[in-house]
């Protein structure tokens, strides 16, 4: 919840780090959640500007509160009972067709997806760990409806985050293992609560009130829509409760139509190795990853040559992959120095460059390579070279 003055947190750093290098970019970034169970979140960006986000573990609670906030006289209900949550970025494709049946305005719409889009980076920006993987598209599955700078959503959420560090609460992570704002609130010790009752240190309003919603089924950031407040307002009216052990948190499910199939968990490829790419070009080790990365191989992106033996020496990766020409140095001299290493003897290296001529491949076999790439990287070729020397038996 709480942003250091010495540190950034990692989520932040990497979008930014995202802006910077792909200003003008359409794609996806995929992080995945410190929690290797946790389904995975997804950012959508349209040359260069933010258009949606969802994912994690709440995606459809996350979308009925948004609705719900921005939204008056829809049935949230019947809208999650007609989608498929099985298609990619359903939730756009919902939206799209309660604007074409004039349930909900363009304006609306945009706020919708906007308070995704903040939740969504507010939640990971929580996240010590996570990991980012980036996805060029030539195109996007859905039309954006709102085009967001990266810069300003990311002030927003610091901004955010200060206002919980100034309120005084931050000390809440510590007395609450694990707290997010999708932990969900329940009364843990009904009986003291009747005695504040009683004692009249509580009025029967607000008795009732809590029994209603603090019934262990609302998340925080639900509850900070059903009581029109912040999630400061939310916690300070539920802090002295927990400190007196009358309140407790836990986790809950997302939340699901019956009228939706029985969930089937994804295929998770297993794990099977790690591939480095030494490319002063990091567009290069962004292609590997989205060809890679689903036969269960890490991708291991090295853009600065001179300083790759020690991260090599560091991770020992089980093949390599080895751009031919780069600054300050080229492919032929590292693969010789690298084939003089004792640590990579043995490693499959692979010559990466844009000239394909019989020259180039004699040289590069002279220096040690194992093979030759062609780039731009063909994932057909990829395949065949994990094959041959990783024995990788989805590359069949």
């Amino acid at each position: 919840m709480e942003i250091s003055t010495t540190s950034t947190p990692k989520f932040i750093q990497d979008i930014t780090q995202l802006h910077v290098l792909f200003q003008q970019a359409t794609g996806e970034l995929i992080v995945a959640d410190e929690e290797e169970s946790a389904p995975n979140w997804s950012i959508y960006f349209y040359l260069g500007r933010l258009v949606y986000a969802t994912g994690g573990k709440h995606r459809v609670r996350r979308l009925a509160r948004a609705i719900r906030q921005h939204t008056h006289n829809v049935n949230v209900q019947t809208l999650l009972d007609s989608v498929n949550p099985t298609e990619p970025v359903w939730e756009m494709k919902l939206i799209e067709k309660v604007i074409q049946d004039n349930l909900i305005t363009i304006e609306q719409a945009r706020s919708i997806i906007q308070a995704s889009i903040n939740e969504v980076f507010y939640s990971l920006s929580e996240q010590k760990q996570p990991k980012s993987t980036w996805t060029p598209f030539e195109a996007l599955s859905f039309k954006p409806i709102v085009a967001l700078s990266t810069v300003q959503t990311l002030d927003s959420i610091s901004a955010a985050q200060e206002k919980w560090k100034q309120s005084g609460l931050s000390h809440v992570q510590n007395m609450i293992r694990g707290f997010t704002f999708d932990l969900s609130p329940y009364i843990a010790n009904p009986d003291q609560l009747r005695v504040m009752q009683n004692a009249q240190a509580i009025t029967d309003k607000t008795y009732n009130t809590l029994n209603k919603i603090i019934n262990g089924k609302n998340t925080l950031w639900d509850l900070s829509i059903m009581m029109h407040c912040s999630m400061v307002g939310v916690m300070r009216s539920l802090l002295p409760l927990v400190v007196d052990g009358i309140v407790a948190f836990k986790e809950i499910p997302d939340w699901r139509s019956p009228k939706w199939a029985s969930p089937t968990q994804p295929h998770k490829a297993e794990y099977r190795g790690l591939i480095a790419c030494i490319d002063d070009s990091p567009q290069i080790a962004i292609s590997m990853q989205h060809i890679l990365a689903p036969l269960g191989y890490e991708v291991l992106g090295i853009t600065e040559p001179l300083q790759s033996v020690s991260t090599l020496l560091q991770r020992k990766p089980d093949l390599i992959f080895l751009d031919l020409i780069m600054p300050n140095t080229n492919g032929y001299e590292l693969c010789t120095f690298l084939r003089k290493t004792t640590t990579f003897q043995e490693v499959p290296i692979v010559i990466l460059t844009g000239r394909d001529g019989v020259i180039d491949r004699v040289r590069a076999k002279m220096a040690g390579s194992s093979d030759f790439l062609s780039k731009p990287p063909d994932p057909t070729r990829v395949l065949q070279i994990l094959q041959k020397y990783l024995q990788s038996p989805e590359a069949n």
